[in-house]
């Protein structure tokens, strides 16, 4: 049952971190076209960032605690 537990935090991890690299690219994006810094846009993709990187480290905290008891 742990095993199972671990693999689908590290999917959670995984899919948190895909979020994550997708909205830094985006955002590095529109730096690059000029987009001032105080944007609406960037505002919420700072939003979106901030909680998916919330929800990644949680999830990697639960694994390493679930780990650590195998």
């Amino acid at each position: 049952m742990k095993k199972l537990k671990l693999w689908i935090l590290s999917v959670k991890i995984e899919w948190h971190w895909w979020f994550i690299m997708r909205i830094r690219r985006k955002g590095n994006s529109l730096l690059r076209k000029g987009m001032p810094l105080s944007s609406q846009k960037l505002y919420y993709l700072n939003r979106s960032l901030s909680s998916h990187s919330t929800k990644a480290l949680k999830a990697q905290s639960a694994y390493s605690r679930l780990s650590k008891t195998l």
